[in-house]
């Protein structure tokens, strides 16, 4: 029977929705700042550069959140949990950042892109949270169950950040808009304000008095975790995987800033009209990232990473000759949901690699680092999109990108060695 204590632990339905709707408020930043911000930007004026400059600065905190990981690890204010008070902090400033982000003067694209950049920072730590209390709560099939919700629930928030938010930007303003997505960054404070991890944990008040319950883990020692994590990652296998995970995903983020600019400002498509495209097109990444999972167990993760990126390759060079016909909403959709099934499916099979190539001494922490990697190639990416602009057309560059795009699977390492433990899930990305 289960315990009369309301907590993540002693009520299973209540946890998996928790950790499910906090990787929605992972997804919201991602989805505002890609479709409903960069179309407000492009509809007033700014370059492909610029967008993809500020698109950058939401993926760059993703590059080095592994920090976070001895901070959440720490063993800080156990009366109110072990990961529960990261969660608190990192959703309440989560909150006064973007809400911060109204005051921004029109223009000033220097002040903005560091405040998505700070605000994306404590939605990095929140993630670190989430992602080591679902290995502290979950195991076996139960784990695996959840992760691929959870990963798809990422997915719905970035629907909702992009589609959803666009549509209230383009029909009211982009104030309204950000008050929205603090509004909601501010319900899920409350949300883990009002759940607490395990019997005899504290709400809120005593901190630093001695918990009911001992955590079932000391923190680990820094700096054999330091060392242990230099020699897994510079394994030949680990390094393989690290450089062609790098290689896969920079041109799709280059190519959404650059396809952004070309639809608003070259063919004058509305805000509402973008959003809604773009950000409905995501919706397929939520399916196609679970069934990723089944198919990289079927087949193997480094040959699902290539047929995922041959596709979404082609499907870039026919959307280069179909480039007369990019007013056509139906066509747009179309790339954007192949991109969203290919490239979901793409990263779940990198994760398997991951999981594969992590030294098991730290294969959290290693793995925390290897999501980390790919989301610096995602700014890296963005970065890229006004060079890549300046040097060839839109219909060009997506001919070359879908050219290029299945050459780093070929780095990918062929490993066959069994997956790691649980504790490689530590910190599972959501969106990636």
């Amino acid at each position: 029977m289960p315990s009369m204590e309301f907590t993540l632990t002693t009520h299973p339905r209540l946890r998996l929705a928790v950790l499910c709707l906090l990787y929605v408020a992972q997804g919201l930043p991602c989805g505002f700042v890609t479709v409903t911000l960069a179309a407000h930007l492009a509809v007033h004026g700014a370059t492909a550069g610029q967008i993809g400059g500020v698109v950058a600065m939401n993926f760059l905190p993703w590059s080095f959140k592994w920090l976070w990981g001895p901070v959440v690890d720490s063993g800080m204010f156990p009366a109110l949990g072990r990961r529960r008070p990261w969660l608190l902090v990192a959703q309440c400033l989560a909150f006064l950042t973007a809400a911060a982000l109204v005051v921004v003067p029109e223009g000033d694209l220097r002040l903005l892109g560091w405040l998505v950049f700070v605000h994306n920072v404590f939605v990095g730590l929140q993630d670190v949270a989430v992602d080591a209390l679902t290995v502290d709560m979950l195991e076996g099939r139960d784990r695996e169950r959840a992760c691929g919700m959870m990963y798809g629930s990422s997915y719905l928030g970035t629907f909702l950040g992009g589609a959803g938010l666009g549509i209230v930007a383009a029909r009211r303003d982009l104030s309204t808009a950000i008050a929205l997505m603090a509004a909601l960054q501010a319900a899920m404070f409350l949300m883990v304000l009002a759940c607490r991890e395990r019997p005899g944990d504290r709400y809120l008040l005593g901190w630093f008095s001695r918990p009911a319950v001992r955590p079932a883990h000391a923190p680990p020692h820094l700096l054999g975790m330091a060392r242990a994590l230099v020699l897994g990652m510079t394994r030949p296998a680990a390094l393989r995987a690290a450089v062609g995970a790098f290689s896969v995903k920079i041109l799709p983020a280059a190519l959404l800033a650059i396809m952004t600019v070309e639809l608003i400002e070259r063919l004058g498509w509305s805000r509402e009209r973008f959003s809604a495209v773009t950000g409905s097109g995501v919706l397929f990444g939520l399916v196609s990232g679970v069934a990723g999972g089944f198919l990289s167990g079927w087949l193997g993760p480094r040959l699902t990473a290539l047929l995922a990126n041959v596709l979404v390759g082609a499907a870039w060079i026919t959307f280069s000759c179909l480039s007369r016909f990019w007013d056509r909403s139906d066509i747009v959709f179309g790339w954007v949901a192949l991109d969203a099934v290919c490239l979901a499916m793409s990263s779940v099979a990198l994760f398997g690699i991951f999981m594969r190539v992590a030294s098991p001494a730290v294969a959290a922490t290693q793995f925390t680092a290897s999501m980390a990697l790919m989301n610096f190639a995602t700014s890296c990416g963005s970065w890229l999109a006004g060079p890549l602009a300046t040097w060839c057309d839109t219909p060009t560059a997506f001919l070359v990108a879908g050219c290029l795009q299945p050459l780093g699977c070929l780095l990918l390492p062929r490993t066959e060695a069994a997956p790691v433990t649980a504790a490689s899930a530590h910190t599972a990305d959501g969106g990636a």
